[in-house]
């Protein structure tokens, strides 16, 4: 028998499995998950106490004999709340690869001026001297006590030896301490002597000149930096929709995902990751798209890294906005249909969702966009009958949290979504450039109906923590991938990505709704693969 109980007391960067396992198992060993208060996320709401892991798949539920299993790691749990992987089934999470500097998105679960130097001074502890440090987009000023930035003295006290340059919103005001006031001079950007960047233009400038000399080895770790934040937050799988916009939302279209491949090559991506191909350029002929179309390999790739779709949308910005829909898009979006793809689409607003609703009413008798996995994205201000056509094509609804960070929006009508009969639900992020990549901000925002101002602005559409978490876990999050029998759950015959929580979340006097932001992970693990610990579990 070779049977060991693991002890998870140090970072797991620094755990690898002992010599006399590795000695037997020369494969990834099997693991157990023992003594937990395992959420399962399934339709009938399950719990189990246990799992069993083999080649990073679910294989054993509620079986505590592990003893006779060969090369088994146990982690006892301790009771300990566990809950599926959680997965952004809307973001922008590969483009922050060209973020210049050191990209800090800790920075968007700050709640003050000082939570803001906390994160920038732990931050001087892991970067050289010198080093540049930022944080663009996916947090707003006013999510701050303060309702500023930290001046430039204050951001000086903390980082004395490396430029820091803030910027909220994607394009939005920034404020640099004298390092990066320095900087940012000597590239052509205008910055007051107060250490603010004020103006749209100066703030796209400053990213410009700060990203212009970026490589590849830059971007592997940047995605490498984000991941294992990712991870540390409980998220194990990211719905990526590319990024075209110019600045902060550029991702090179024939090179840009050269880092993320190169991680997924050295079985080195611990964030699983399903890839949607972007629009056109906005000037591009049609041809483009059906290059792409004709030419790539849809549903291809790994279990970790893989291209699924088409999405946010199939057309440039300023055509697919028009309602009715210009030529282009509709054409663009039967081409789609024709070739077999699938389809997720940006949606904003009702008129936009009618406009997308009757072009796919005309498409779906002639090609079942069902089968083909088309979802309404974003669905803001949805009402209950833009709802129901969605339900009679069956199709999905990835509903996502943007409006958190946008005031007078009340965002999509989870309460509604929840409670309907749609084939197939998820929540995401929109992050991070207008909206963070942490997903305990929009489960909180689901949660209580307050934006990131703390404003109450969807109270009638709020839904319970269980409800939210679901959202963002549960099996329905395999359909929009086609993946139904694998991702998202926990269940006999899927990936192994699960989350053991840092607090009992559906305890309200544990973890009170203001600190639902500040949830983190205390194990996480990706294909029965432990990516994160944060050293508190261990053996009695």
């Amino acid at each position: 028998m070779r049977f060991r109980q693991t002890v998870l007391a140090v970072p797991f960067l620094a755990l690898p499995f002992t010599a006399a396992l590795a000695e037997y198992c020369t494969d990834q060993p099997n693991l157990a998950l023992i003594n937990g208060n395992i959420y399962t996320m399934d339709d009938a709401d399950s719990r189990v106490s246990s799992v069993f892991i083999r080649e990073g798949v679910f294989v054993a539920l509620n079986d505590d004999d592990y003893s006779e299993q060969d090369c088994t790691e146990v982690i006892d749990l301790q009771g300990r709340t566990v809950i599926p992987g959680l997965i952004d089934n809307h973001v922008h999470f590969v483009r922050i690869q060209n973020r210049p500097g050191h990209d800090t998105r800790e920075i968007e679960s700050t709640f003050s001026v000082a939570d803001v130097l906390a994160v920038i001074a732990e931050k001087t502890q892991s970067v050289t001297d010198g080093d540049l440090i930022t944080a663009i987009g996916g947090f707003r000023q006013w999510q701050w006590a303060e309702g500023r930035f930290p001046t430039i003295t204050e951001l000086d006290s903390v980082a004395p030896n490396n430029p820091v340059y803030l910027s909220e919103h994607g394009f939005g005001p920034g404020q640099v301490n004298s390092a990066g006031r320095d900087l940012l001079r000597s590239l052509g950007v205008k910055i007051g002597n107060d250490g603010s960047v004020a103006a749209r233009e100066d703030t796209a400038l400053a990213y410009e000149m700060l990203a212009a000399e970026l490589n590849d080895e830059h971007r592997k770790r940047q995605l490498e930096d984000l991941i294992a934040w990712a991870n540390k937050i409980g998220l194990t799988a990211a719905m990526d929709m590319s990024g075209t916009v110019p600045g902060v939302g550029f991702l090179d279209q024939t090179v840009g995902y050269e880092p993320i491949v190169s991680l997924d090559r050295n079985n080195e991506l611990n964030l699983r990751t399903r890839l949607y191909l972007p629009a056109l350029d906005e000037d591009a002929e049609l041809g483009q798209l059906q290059g792409r179309l004709d030419n790539t390999f849809h549903n291809f790739g790994s279990d970790m890294l893989k291209v699924v779709g088409v999405g946010e949308w199939s057309v440039g910005r300023s055509l697919f906005n028009s309602q009715p829909l210009g030529n282009a898009a509709v054409d663009a979006q039967w081409r789609m249909a024709e070739r077999g793809w699938t389809y997720h689409q940006h949606l904003h607003s009702p008129a936009e969702i009618d406009a997308h609703l009757d072009v796919w009413e005309s498409i779906d008798p002639t090609y079942d966009l069902s089968e083909l996995r088309w979802t309404a994205g974003h669905m803001s201000g949805a009402t209950p009958e833009l709802i129901d056509r969605v339900i009679d094509l069956g199709l999905g609804i990835g509903a996502h949290g943007q409006p958190y960070s946008q005031r007078g929006n009340g965002g999509p009508p989870w309460r509604t979504i929840v409670e309907s009969d749609v084939v197939a639900k998820a929540a995401g992020s929109d992050g991070a450039r207008i909206s963070p990549f942490n997903p305990w901000s929009i489960i909180y925002y689901m949660v209580t109906g307050k934006n990131s101002a703390g404003e109450e602005v969807n109270l009638d559409q709020t839904v319970s923590r269980y409800d939210a978490i679901k959202l963002y876990s549960s099996a329905d999050q395999g359909w929009f991938t086609k993946e139904e029998g694998k991702l998202g759950g926990i269940d006999i015959g899927r990936y192994a990505d699960v989350v053991v929580l840092s607090a009992d979340v559906f305890d309200e006097t544990a973890v009170p709704d203001e600190q639902l932001r500040q949830m983190t992970s205390s194990l996480t693990i990706v294909g029965g693969k432990v990516v994160y610990s944060d050293g508190s579990l261990t053996t009695p």
